[in-house]
């Protein structure tokens, strides 16, 4: 039986404006041209490998808009068949192809969730971002799920 492939992801180290041609990351460990880039609704293809983390992309692939990103977001990293166009169906099976499962058409990231056995209970949970304030006024953001069972 096949594993689940799970989406490496880096962190976007400076902002871009919607029409930049490249992006600096925290790593482009295992990156290749024609991988895809997803980060907050967008798709981008990488290119080429720039000097200092940088990667020549471009922008808004896969039927998403080039936006601008802020520093600090998370970037997953796939090839293209990794991402799909539309959300998941029906019951998950035991062994999902890729996780998360984004659809980056509308943005939205799905975990399987529940026990994998013929006989349990098994479901797709789209991700929610809960954005609130903490101690001494920082500003706090959680994901959940941020994983599959």
């Amino acid at each position: 039986m096949p594993a689940t492939v799970t989406l490496s992801t880096t962190e976007l180290v400076e902002a871009v404006g919607p029409s930049d041609g490249a992006v600096k990351l925290a790593s482009t460990s295992g990156l290749f041209a024609g991988y895809r880039l997803f980060l907050e609704g967008e798709s981008m293809e990488v290119i080429s490998l720039g000097v200092d983390s940088w990667v020549n992309v471009r922008r808004g692939v896969d039927g998403t808009k080039g936006v601008p990103h802020a520093s600090g977001g998370t970037i997953y990293i796939g090839q293209p068949h990794q991402f799909y166009s539309q959300d998941p169906t029906g019951r998950p099976p035991a062994v999902i192809p890729v996780s998360p499962y984004i659809n980056v058409v509308n943005g939205s990231l799905w975990f399987a969730q529940g026990d994998a056995l013929p006989t349990a209970t098994r479901w797709w949970q789209r991700q929610t971002t809960t954005h609130g304030v903490g101690a001494l006024g920082v500003r706090t953001t959680t994901l959940d799920p941020t994983s599959s069972t």
